[in-house]
Protein backbone atom coordinates (compact mmCIF):
# COMPACT_ATOMS: atom_id res chain seq x y z
CA UNK A 1 0.00 0.00 0.00
CA UNK A 2 1.37 3.25 -0.87
CA UNK A 3 1.77 6.24 1.42
CA UNK A 4 -1.11 8.25 -0.97
CA UNK A 5 -3.96 5.20 0.20
CA UNK A 6 -2.02 5.08 3.77
CA UNK A 7 -3.03 8.82 4.28
CA UNK A 8 -6.38 8.73 2.78
CA UNK A 9 -8.03 5.58 4.48
CA UNK A 10 -6.66 7.23 7.79
CA UNK A 11 -8.05 10.53 7.51
CA UNK A 12 -11.08 9.01 6.90
CA UNK A 13 -10.88 6.94 9.97
CA UNK A 14 -9.59 9.54 12.03
CA UNK A 15 -12.67 12.26 10.94
CA UNK A 16 -15.07 9.69 11.61
CA UNK A 17 -13.74 8.98 14.95
CA UNK A 18 -12.81 12.77 16.16
CA UNK A 19 -16.54 12.70 15.60
CA UNK A 20 -17.77 10.07 17.69
CA UNK A 21 -15.54 11.64 20.34
CA UNK A 22 -16.91 15.12 19.75
CA UNK A 23 -20.81 13.72 20.50
CA UNK A 24 -19.51 11.62 23.48
CA UNK A 25 -18.26 14.96 25.02
CA UNK A 26 -21.15 16.57 23.97
CA UNK A 27 -23.15 14.01 26.02
CA UNK A 28 -20.24 14.27 28.98
CA UNK A 29 -22.84 16.36 31.36
CA UNK A 30 -24.33 13.24 32.90
CA UNK A 31 -21.38 10.29 33.71
CA UNK A 32 -21.43 7.95 30.21
CA UNK A 33 -21.55 4.50 30.85
CA UNK A 34 -18.03 3.18 29.47
CA UNK A 35 -19.71 -0.22 28.03
CA UNK A 36 -21.87 2.34 25.89
CA UNK A 37 -19.09 4.38 24.65
CA UNK A 38 -17.52 1.17 23.47
CA UNK A 39 -20.48 0.06 21.63
CA UNK A 40 -20.61 3.65 20.24
CA UNK A 41 -17.09 4.00 19.22
CA UNK A 42 -16.82 0.97 17.70
CA UNK A 43 -19.85 1.32 16.02
CA UNK A 44 -18.26 4.46 14.59
CA UNK A 45 -15.35 2.85 13.71
CA UNK A 46 -16.95 -0.38 11.74
CA UNK A 47 -18.47 2.37 9.62
CA UNK A 48 -15.53 4.15 8.82
CA UNK A 49 -14.54 1.04 7.89
CA UNK A 50 -17.26 0.28 5.48
CA UNK A 51 -16.83 3.46 3.60
CA UNK A 52 -13.18 2.82 3.66
CA UNK A 53 -14.11 -0.49 1.17
CA UNK A 54 -16.81 1.11 -0.71
CA UNK A 55 -14.31 4.19 -1.73
CA UNK A 56 -10.77 2.82 -2.21
CA UNK A 57 -9.05 0.87 -4.76
CA UNK A 58 -7.67 -1.60 -4.79
CA UNK A 59 -4.64 -0.24 -6.43
CA UNK A 60 -4.44 1.87 -2.77
CA UNK A 61 -3.47 -1.27 -0.94
CA UNK A 62 -0.93 -2.53 -3.87
CA UNK A 63 -3.49 -4.10 -6.36
CA UNK A 64 -5.23 -7.30 -6.60
CA UNK A 65 -5.74 -9.67 -9.70
CA UNK A 66 -6.62 -13.20 -10.56
CA UNK A 67 -6.65 -15.85 -12.72
CA UNK A 68 -10.50 -16.73 -14.40
CA UNK A 69 -11.24 -19.73 -15.96
CA UNK A 70 -13.91 -20.50 -18.55
CA UNK A 71 -16.78 -22.27 -17.84
CA UNK A 72 -18.47 -21.91 -21.11
CA UNK A 73 -21.24 -19.68 -19.71
CA UNK A 74 -22.63 -16.57 -21.62
CA UNK A 75 -24.10 -13.76 -18.89
CA UNK A 76 -24.84 -10.32 -19.66
CA UNK A 77 -22.03 -9.24 -16.85
CA UNK A 78 -19.32 -6.99 -17.36
CA UNK A 79 -16.17 -9.79 -16.71
CA UNK A 80 -14.41 -11.65 -19.20
CA UNK A 81 -15.59 -15.29 -19.71
CA UNK A 82 -12.21 -16.73 -21.09
CA UNK A 83 -9.23 -17.85 -19.51
CA UNK A 84 -7.31 -14.42 -18.44
CA UNK A 85 -5.15 -12.65 -15.99
CA UNK A 86 -7.42 -10.02 -14.77
CA UNK A 87 -6.30 -7.14 -13.06
CA UNK A 88 -8.64 -5.20 -10.55
CA UNK A 89 -6.45 -2.89 -9.19
CA UNK A 90 -9.27 0.09 -10.04
CA UNK A 91 -12.07 -1.75 -8.32
CA UNK A 92 -13.62 -0.84 -5.06
CA UNK A 93 -12.70 -3.28 -2.42
CA UNK A 94 -16.45 -3.35 -2.23
CA UNK A 95 -16.92 -4.23 -6.22
CA UNK A 96 -14.14 -6.94 -5.44
CA UNK A 97 -16.57 -8.82 -2.89
CA UNK A 98 -19.57 -8.29 -5.10
CA UNK A 99 -18.13 -9.89 -7.83
CA UNK A 100 -16.41 -12.59 -5.62
CA UNK A 101 -19.77 -13.48 -4.78
CA UNK A 102 -20.63 -13.88 -8.91
CA UNK A 103 -18.06 -15.88 -9.34
CA UNK A 104 -18.65 -18.17 -6.64
CA UNK A 105 -22.40 -18.56 -6.30
CA UNK A 106 -23.27 -21.80 -4.36
CA UNK A 107 -26.00 -23.98 -6.30
CA UNK A 108 -27.88 -26.96 -3.93
CA UNK A 109 -30.39 -29.35 -5.79
CA UNK A 110 -31.59 -31.66 -4.15
CA UNK A 111 -29.36 -31.70 -0.92
CA UNK A 112 -26.57 -31.62 -3.12
CA UNK A 113 -24.05 -28.65 -4.17
CA UNK A 114 -22.77 -28.49 -7.79
CA UNK A 115 -19.95 -26.93 -9.09
CA UNK A 116 -21.57 -25.41 -12.32
CA UNK A 117 -21.42 -21.63 -11.04
CA UNK A 118 -18.14 -21.21 -8.83
CA UNK A 119 -16.06 -20.11 -11.98
CA UNK A 120 -13.53 -19.26 -9.85
CA UNK A 121 -12.87 -20.39 -6.39
CA UNK A 122 -8.82 -19.11 -6.77
CA UNK A 123 -10.39 -15.70 -6.95
CA UNK A 124 -12.38 -16.52 -3.31
CA UNK A 125 -9.34 -18.03 -1.85
CA UNK A 126 -6.82 -15.03 -3.15
CA UNK A 127 -9.09 -12.19 -2.45
CA UNK A 128 -9.79 -13.05 1.32
CA UNK A 129 -6.02 -13.15 1.72
CA UNK A 130 -6.07 -9.81 0.38
CA UNK A 131 -8.55 -7.97 2.12
CA UNK A 132 -7.32 -9.67 5.51
CA UNK A 133 -4.10 -7.98 4.96
CA UNK A 134 -6.26 -4.63 4.68
CA UNK A 135 -8.64 -5.06 7.03
CA UNK A 136 -5.61 -5.71 9.43
CA UNK A 137 -3.97 -2.16 8.54
CA UNK A 138 -7.35 -0.62 8.68
CA UNK A 139 -8.21 -2.17 12.13
CA UNK A 140 -4.66 -3.57 13.49
CA UNK A 141 -4.88 -4.24 17.28
CA UNK A 142 -8.20 -2.14 18.13
CA UNK A 143 -10.82 -4.81 17.71
CA UNK A 144 -11.19 -8.31 16.68
CA UNK A 145 -13.23 -8.55 13.53
CA UNK A 146 -15.26 -10.50 11.78
CA UNK A 147 -16.33 -9.29 7.74
CA UNK A 148 -18.57 -11.71 6.17
CA UNK A 149 -20.26 -11.17 2.90
CA UNK A 150 -23.23 -13.29 1.26
CA UNK A 151 -26.73 -12.78 -0.33
CA UNK A 152 -29.85 -14.10 0.42
CA UNK A 153 -30.81 -17.75 -0.31
CA UNK A 154 -32.91 -18.12 -4.16
CA UNK A 155 -35.17 -20.32 -3.60
CA UNK A 156 -36.01 -21.96 -6.76
CA UNK A 157 -37.87 -25.08 -8.15
CA UNK A 158 -35.65 -28.02 -7.07
CA UNK A 159 -32.30 -25.70 -6.54
CA UNK A 160 -31.26 -23.27 -3.77
CA UNK A 161 -28.53 -20.56 -4.86
CA UNK A 162 -26.31 -19.02 -2.26
CA UNK A 163 -23.06 -17.54 -1.42
CA UNK A 164 -21.45 -16.95 2.13
CA UNK A 165 -17.75 -16.12 3.38
CA UNK A 166 -16.09 -14.17 6.38
CA UNK A 167 -13.16 -12.97 7.32
CA UNK A 168 -11.85 -12.82 11.01
CA UNK A 169 -8.93 -12.03 13.00
CA UNK A 170 -10.06 -14.40 16.14
CA UNK A 171 -10.88 -17.15 17.42
CA UNK A 172 -11.94 -16.88 20.65
CA UNK A 173 -15.63 -17.71 21.45
CA UNK A 174 -15.40 -15.69 25.05
CA UNK A 175 -14.64 -12.30 23.49
CA UNK A 176 -18.13 -9.83 23.44
CA UNK A 177 -19.15 -8.13 20.35
CA UNK A 178 -18.80 -4.73 20.25
CA UNK A 179 -21.02 -3.86 17.32
CA UNK A 180 -22.65 -5.01 13.79
CA UNK A 181 -23.01 -2.82 11.05
CA UNK A 182 -24.07 -3.28 7.04
CA UNK A 183 -23.96 -2.35 3.76
CA UNK A 184 -25.75 -3.44 0.75
CA UNK A 185 -24.78 -4.00 -2.76
CA UNK A 186 -26.40 -5.92 -5.62
CA UNK A 187 -25.13 -8.63 -7.82
CA UNK A 188 -24.42 -7.34 -11.93
CA UNK A 189 -26.80 -10.22 -12.74
CA UNK A 190 -30.86 -10.22 -12.48
CA UNK A 191 -32.02 -13.64 -10.57
CA UNK A 192 -34.04 -13.93 -13.91
CA UNK A 193 -30.75 -14.30 -15.88
CA UNK A 194 -29.22 -16.53 -13.00
CA UNK A 195 -32.71 -18.94 -12.92
CA UNK A 196 -32.72 -18.82 -16.80
CA UNK A 197 -29.02 -20.50 -16.61
CA UNK A 198 -30.11 -23.05 -14.18
CA UNK A 199 -32.69 -24.33 -15.79
CA UNK A 200 -30.76 -24.70 -18.62
CA UNK A 201 -28.91 -27.15 -16.46
CA UNK A 202 -31.32 -28.93 -14.51
CA UNK A 203 -34.03 -28.60 -16.75
CA UNK A 204 -36.64 -27.20 -14.12
CA UNK A 205 -39.08 -24.59 -14.93
CA UNK A 206 -38.22 -20.89 -13.77
CA UNK A 207 -40.82 -18.88 -11.35
CA UNK A 208 -41.21 -15.43 -11.30
CA UNK A 209 -38.28 -13.54 -9.48
CA UNK A 210 -37.56 -9.89 -7.82
CA UNK A 211 -35.18 -8.40 -10.76
CA UNK A 212 -32.27 -7.64 -8.37
CA UNK A 213 -30.04 -10.02 -5.95
CA UNK A 214 -28.47 -8.21 -2.71
CA UNK A 215 -25.43 -8.78 -1.36
CA UNK A 216 -25.11 -8.24 2.29
CA UNK A 217 -21.57 -7.04 3.55
CA UNK A 218 -21.65 -6.73 7.32
CA UNK A 219 -18.46 -5.90 9.58
CA UNK A 220 -19.02 -6.95 13.23
CA UNK A 221 -16.32 -5.73 15.87
CA UNK A 222 -15.54 -7.62 18.73
CA UNK A 223 -13.74 -6.75 22.09
CA UNK A 224 -9.66 -7.02 21.88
Amino acid sequence: MDERGVGYIADMLVFALLISFASLFLAGASPIDPKIESTRYAASFAQSTLLALQHSTADEFGGFEYQLSAFGFELNVPVIWKSAKRDLRYKTLAQLLVEDALLNLHVEAGGIELEMLRLNQNMESRLRGFLKEVLDKLIGGRFGYRLTVKTLPMELNFSRVYFETEIKNFDDTTQQKLCSETIISTLPISQEELARLIQGVLGVPTPELEPDIAVEITLELWSP
